[in-house]
């Protein structure tokens, strides 16, 4: 079995930023070092080393990568492997996981590209076959959790950015207790409500910075920030630069 129709590696420099944009066919990435922020169907989540995503076709997101870029794996996976995870796993929710043995995967595989000798596209068959067991494991799992309460508070949090909102906030707006919320939450993402919602709001702040020539306050105050302060310690915990610098690059 060939799991996928192509295997290649990509690298981006540090900082750039991808704005929303599709693809024509499904794949799955393997982040292999550096890390970024993506958005898709209204999530905003830092991926790094040892992910592994899922991205539909024709599904809209965006990425902003971190000070020291980040190198991927692209697989299109074959009509074959990708009806074996439909039947198992709604794809059509941009799954995503890691771990430390995703990351070894992702490794050795790179290794055998960079091989590219007769044995190598047996390697990265077997590699392959693994790195699919693994994700649809971990995906299948995932999806045990109450993930509707959560896909509901990442709704509820893009279309309020405007304007802070507590844990019971968002809890109340989904109709769950606001521990059982945090707790998934957490599963799903690896970060706290509070800590994605300052996620959401920096990456809208950075889409702003970049798109248009509104005064640094006027952001500030349409992302849901105290005031232009408040941004640029947010923008600089995030980013790693202030919106200032970040503008002029």
């Amino acid at each position: 079995m060939e799991p996928f129709t192509s295997i290649r590696l990509r690298r981006y420099a540090p900082r750039a930023a991808m704005a929303e944009h599709r693809h024509d066919q499904p794949s799955l990435c393997v982040v292999l070092t550096g890390g970024y922020q993506e958005t898709i169907r209204a999530r905003t989540v830092d991926q790094g080393s040892g992910a592994l995503l899922f991205c539909p076709a024709d599904e809209p997101h965006s990425q902003l990568f971190g000070g020291t870029g980040a190198s991927k794996l692209i697989l299109d996976p074959n009509p074959g492997a990708l009806g074996y995870l439909s039947d198992h796993i709604r794809l059509e929710d941009a799954p995503a996981i890691r771990s430390a043995e995703v990351g070894r995967l992702g490794r050795r595989m790179a290794a055998e590209l960079a091989i590219g000798d007769m044995f190598s596209r047996i390697a990265l068959d077997g590699l392959s076959c693994e790195l699919l067991a693994l994700f649809g494991r971990a995906a299948r799992a995932a999806s045990d959790t109450p993930s509707r309460w959560v896909q509901a508070a990442c709704d509820y949090m893009a279309a309020h950015q405007e304007g802070p909102a507590t844990v019971r906030d968002v809890a109340a707006a989904v109709g769950c207790h606001p521990i059982r919320l945090s707790r998934a939450f957490r599963r799903t993402f690896g970060s706290t409500i509070g800590e994605y919602q300052r996620r959401l709001r920096v990456a809208r702040a950075s889409e702003l910075l970049r798109q248009t020539h509104m005064p640094l306050a006027e952001i500030a105050a349409a992302c849901g920030f105290c005031d232009q302060s408040h941004l640029t310690r947010a923008f600089k915990a995030e980013l790693g630069c202030t919106p200032g610098s970040y503008r002029r690059t």
